[in-house]
């Protein structure tokens, strides 16, 4: 015990040694990181607390909706936190500098699992707790909980959070012993695959199709019937759901049974994933040192091509992308978060081409055009996504090198230019392919089309800009591992204002789309001043597409300018 509490120590003091030079900024990060947090705090809790308030205002059925939402919840954090703990302990316990050291010392390999099993649920899970406690607040006020609701979630959430820890790290342990050496980057590459799989049996699950599909049901019973079925009693997210389930809608459930169960699973998990831990963790951490080789990047043939596609732009720019794109090919670290993210991009795909749109009460003409504008907002914010993960760090890759580039004859102005429109053709692509396929399958108007492509091709700019400045502005050229640029200060902030901007550029654009198809729908001519509105609304939104534009990498570049190295 004495050797875990030692760990945990010099955790806790590095993290406040880091940052004891910076107290001010460090005091303004908490200041604007926790006003952020608590806006989305209170919406997510006003949005989850009138969803709720509806369910209750319905009888018979209200509470078996409110139950299955709350599985949902709890499905969805189930998936949130293996997926946050699978590639925290990936760092936690192979990728993290300190572990050279540690692993001379005598410090007994329980006491080692322990302490790195407390940091990594901690590391993994705040997130999730921090977001989840205003759904549950608001199932507690809604439904009038008492006391005893509130003491059986926390004993419900604790082992919850242990269940999805031990199942990540168990994981880890064994993708990395089971390998052969020299490929521990491709680890990551097959916990994506079974991620992948994962989510997408996740959003099957839900089957948001039936929803507008009135034929799903022919009776009530059977409609009620299919809403009292659980979702599975073999996973852990219902345990949690049927454990509280009982002290919000007065069931007579025996809530006791499943949350020993929940409890004893959990610890269960705990003690088996010490038990891994001791037999296969020496030969795992050995084998995850040794590199890969890079045989794509030595090429012939790629690096021809590559230089042959680059030939027109000028030399500086051209070694600068040259660069970037070689080292991407190296580093195989980021290669399964791409194709994560293909992966989920055709799962979002597919979802919009199976909706029976015709079969909905509502004018098809009417929903598709609807659906049409809200999945422009939907897959900008995928974008976004994209870019938190490969645009933001683009900066901080350059690493302990920076130096080099900052003191070479290289423009410091063109090297993140570089880096913009490198960065901006590789989310233009996708951005592009999601937003036309959706509206193809969705048999969006010509109109409707257009303003979608045109409209996400001028975020990109903004989306991008935003990435390469905020990059540059919260740069971190020291870390452990890659994953942690994102996650940090920095790309939190940078997904917060992107966010913003996409729901402001949606929110102008809103006005003129219903005029154009109100006028479509009555076949009546616009007026004079609806035709001046569109034209000032949409003048804003580009002018806001501009800002978003210029104004970040002008940031980007004064700080990057007036760093010492």
């Amino acid at each position: 015990m004495r050797e875990i509490i030692l760990l945990l120590k010099t955790k806790i003091l590095s993290y406040k040694n880091s940052s004891k030079n910076e107290e001010k900024k460090r005091f303004l990060r908490f200041i604007i990181f926790f006003s952020v947090g608590l806006l989305f705090w209170l919406g997510t809790f006003l949005i989850f607390f009138r969803v709720l308030s509806y369910f209750a205002s319905i009888e018979v059925i209200g509470a078996l909706l409110a139950s299955r939402l709350l599985s949902m919840v709890f499905l969805t954090f189930f998936s949130l936190l293996i997926f946050s703990n699978v590639i925290t302990a990936l760092s936690t316990y192979f990728l993290s500098d300190d572990l050279q050291l540690l692993n001379s010392t005598p410090v007994a390999l329980s006491s080692l699992y322990a302490g790195r099993f407390v940091e990594n649920i901690v590391n993994s899970s705040w997130t999730v707790l921090f977001f989840s406690f205003p759904v549950f607040l608001a199932y507690g006020l809604v439904y009038n909980a008492t006391l005893l609701y509130y003491l059986t979630l926390i004993g419900v959430i604790v082992p919850f959070l242990l269940l999805s820890a031990a199942l990540g790290t168990i994981l880890i342990l064994i993708l990395v012993y089971i390998f052969p050496a020299r490929r521990l980057k491709d680890i990551i590459m097959l916990a994506s695959i079974f991620l992948v799989v994962g989510v997408f049996l996740f959003i099957r699950f839900l089957q948001p199709e039936r929803l507008v599909n009135p034929e799903s049901f022919y009776l009530v019973m059977d409609y009620i019937s299919n809403l009292k079925t659980p979702t599975s009693p073999l996973i852990p997210s219902q345990w949690a759901a049927n454990a509280i389930s009982p002290f919000l809608f007065g069931y007579s459930g025996d809530w006791g049974f499943f949350l020993l169960l929940l409890w004893s699973t959990g610890l269960a998990f705990v003690v088996m994933g010490e038990w891994v831990f001791k037999r296969i963790y020496y030969d795992a951490w050995s084998k995850a040192q040794e590199a890969k080789s890079a045989k794509l990047s030595r090429s012939k043939i790629v690096n021809r091509v590559l230089e042959t596609m680059l030939r027109p732009f000028p030399s500086q720019i051209r070694v600068v992308v040259l660069k970037d794109i070689r080292i991407f090919l190296r580093d195989t670290n980021q290669w399964p978060q791409l194709f994560l993210i293909c992966a989920l991009v055709v799962i979002y795909i597919y979802n919009f081409s199976v909706l029976p749109l015709e079969k909905s009460p509502m004018p098809t003409f009417y929903l598709e055009n609807l659906l049409s504008f809200i999945n422009l907002g939907l897959a900008a914010f995928v974008i976004a996504a994209i870019a938190v993960r490969f645009t933001f760090p683009s900066i901080s890759l350059e690493g302990r090198s920076f130096w080099i580039v900052k003191s070479s004859p290289l423009e410091l102005r063109k090297l993140v230019w570089s880096k913009f429109w490198l960065n901006f053709f590789f989310l233009l692509i996708p951005a592009e392919i999601l937003i036309i396929t959706t509206d193809i399958l969705m048999n969006a108007t010509n109109f409707m089309l257009w303003l979608s492509a045109i409209t996400i091709g001028g975020m990109t700019f903004g989306i991008t800009s935003l990435g390469i400045g905020f990059g540059a502005y919260f740069s971190r050229f020291k870390v452990e591992n890659v994953s942690q640029i994102a996650t940090g200060f920095g790309g939190m902030m940078y997904m917060i204002v992107a966010v913003s901007f996409i729901g402001l550029v949606v929110i102008l654009e809103a006005r003129p789309v219903y005029l154009f198809f109100m006028s479509k729908i009555r076949s009546i001519p616009l007026t004079g001043a609806e035709l001046t509105e569109i034209v000032v609304l949409l003048f804003m939104a580009l002018i806001l597409n501009v800002l978003a534009f210029v104004l970040p990498m002008k940031l980007g570049l004064r700080k990057l300018a007036s760093l010492e190295i």
